[in-house]
């Protein structure tokens, strides 16, 4: 019973990461200019919605301007989550995505606000994958099985996941606000 509970557990855990992962991997390309209209976003206001001291969340308003476009291209944009309370008035190379309210910060800091997302799904399914894989036994020879090889090997993307994770972070923390 415990087995098939954890069984079911990893599934939702699975699937629940998987579609984080692919929001994330889509937003980390047009953060690095993969698809999209490139262009400005330039901040009207930015709101702290947080209810609490301590954490802040901050929600932006702004309009998004096509490069090369006019005034009358421009498209208003509610930004959700920011992660930063951007001064009014500051101006930041994003992209458009697909649908006219999708908006991504591009360069540098753009990547590596998304990064994150995208190792720690990385490493969560791999750890998934890793408990699925590995042989419940130690075989009796000295030389693993090919399963247990299978194992090792999407063990590793937890070993490189985690420290691509910590470290985006980490410049995510020192991020100078425009």
């Amino acid at each position: 019973m415990r087995r098939v509970f954890g069984w079911v557990c990893g599934v939702i855990l699975a699937l629940v990461t998987a579609l984080w992962c692919v929001t994330a991997t889509a937003d980390l390309a047009l953060s690095a200019g993969v698809y999209g209209t490139a262009g400005t976003y330039k901040v009207d206001t930015c709101v702290d919605t947080s209810n609490t001291r301590k954490n802040s969340n901050y929600d932006c308003y702004g309009d998004f301007m096509p490069d090369g476009g006019t005034a009358a291209d421009a498209v208003y944009v509610h930004l959700k989550d920011t992660g930063h309370d951007y001064p009014d008035g500051t101006e930041f190379d994003a992209r458009q995505g697909l649908g006219p309210q999708t908006i991504q910060r591009v360069g540098f800091w753009g990547i590596v606000g998304e990064l994150w997302q995208v190792a720690v799904c990385v490493a969560i399914l791999a750890v998934l994958g890793y408990q699925a894989i590995k042989p419940r036994r130690e075989p009796r020879s000295r030389e693993p099985s090919r399963r247990q090889k299978v194992a090792d090997r999407v063990g590793y993307a937890v070993v490189v996941a985690i420290p691509v994770g910590i470290l985006s972070l980490i410049a995510m923390a020192a991020e100078p606000t425009p």
